[in-house]
């Protein structure tokens, strides 16, 4: 859980309570808006999966993408998952000069 930034959880959350809002609404625009954010959950739940699974980098990629379709609210999540990828890369920078 070391690479989980707190942004992504935040983002994930808010992303949940909006999938929540519209799936229980009565309102045929809130059915389209709900088939159009969920599949971006489901990719956002499956990027944080990937990072705990051990791998990073793939997870914070596929959840910067699926943050990056909802401009500007979506920036809390992308910005969460460029953070894990800069920390990444400071690793491993760390890591070859201490070799």
């Amino acid at each position: 859980m070391k690479f989980i930034n707190p942004l992504m959880i935040i983002w994930l959350a808010i992303q949940m309570l909006t999938i929540y809002l519209t799936f229980f609404s009565q309102s045929q625009d809130s059915v389209i808006i709900f088939w159009i954010t969920f599949p971006f959950f489901i990719l956002n739940c499956i990027g944080i999966a990937i990072i705990l699974t051990g791998k990073p980098k793939t997870g914070s990629i596929l959840f910067l993408i699926g943050s990056v379709v909802f401009m500007p609210i979506g920036l809390i999540g992308a910005m969460g998952a460029r953070k894990n990828l800069n920390q990444i890369k400071e690793d491993k920078f760390i890591k070859t000069l201490n070799t």
